[in-house]
């Protein structure tokens, strides 16, 4: 396969693990919260975005819509009734939570849907010629709107009176809050952004990918790895991170498998944590 097939490929698998990764680093930076239910949410939404287009007989589009603000309003129900009951306590317990969330969304799915795979093989079908080498439409259009995504929710962060004020929860809680911030706002509206954005994840990854319920536990793993490596609380480096982190496993699975070509992915994570292990572009939190 020639190099170029293998770039490509990566960088358009490295556009959905970065989509992931912001959204698990915005409510890690806001919350520091580490959501391991965002990866079933991801599958559960492409899960859903197939019975829509399948099942109702809806068009794509609907899925893109629909999907992405029903989980953003689970997203809020997460908050309100898990994580606002144990905020101030050790990381581990908000751990320890989204994983029993994780595991229970994860069999609700398998009641559902089963535990077979499933796929929208007719949307977004055909391919293009990119640089020479051909490109599946539907990873393609996969990649340009996570990446699309991933910098529209970053340009809001820099540049709105939200993304200021998520900046100040994330920096400095107790300084906002006599600012005036209203904190527990900020932070229910992170979160929902965050799982927004892994349903948006998982709504791109169905036309693109084989989807079962298992989905999510596959993606979860790469995101954190994508985070550890780009620097946890970095939004520019878990970008980074996720492309280079998407050609290494499209290269290491074409040489040596797709069980080897992962392991990659955690010996780079494992060598960024014994040489810096606050990540490549992370900025004063170590891992």
């Amino acid at each position: 396969m020639p190099v170029a097939d293998l770039l490509i490929g990566g960088i358009l698998l490295g556009g959905v693990y970065a989509l992931m990764a912001c959204g698990l680093n915005l409510i890690f930076g806001v919350m520091r919260v580490i959501n391991f239910a965002d990866g079933d949410i991801l599958a559960i939404a492409a899960l859903s975005t197939v019975s829509i287009a399948v099942g109702f007989k809806l068009p794509f589009w609907v899925a893109i819509l629909v999907v992405p603000l029903g989980c953003a309003v689970f997203g809020v129900l997460i908050h309100l009734l898990i994580l606002r009951r144990i905020e101030g306590a050790p990381m581990i317990m908000s751990l320890l939570a989204t994983y029993a969330l994780s595991t229970i969304l994860v069999n609700v799915a398998i009641l559902i849907w089963g535990g077979g795979y499933s796929g929208l093989p007719g949307v977004l079908s055909g391919s293009l010629r990119v640089l020479g080498v051909n490109v599946s439409i539907s990873r393609l259009v996969s990649f340009a709107c996570a990446i699309g995504v991933s910098l529209a929710v970053w340009w809001l962060l820099e540049f709105t009176r939200f993304g200021r004020a998520v900046r100040s929860v994330s920096r400095a809680p107790e300084l906002a809050s006599i600012s005036g911030i209203a904190i527990e706002r900020i932070r229910l509206m992170t979160f929902a952004l965050g799982t927004a954005m892994a349903g948006f994840a998982g709504v791109l990854v169905a036309p693109a990918f084989a989807v079962d319920p298992q989905l999510g536990s596959r993606f979860i793993v790469k995101a954190f790895a994508v985070i550890i490596v780009g620097g946890m609380g970095s939004y520019p480096g878990a970008i980074a991170a996720a492309l280079l982190l998407g050609v290494i496993e499209v290269v290491g699975s074409y040489l040596a498998g797709a069980v080897i070509g992962s392991a990659f992915l955690f010996l780079l994570m494992l060598a960024v944590l014994l040489v810096r292990p606050r990540g490549l572009l992370g900025a004063g939190m170590r891992v």
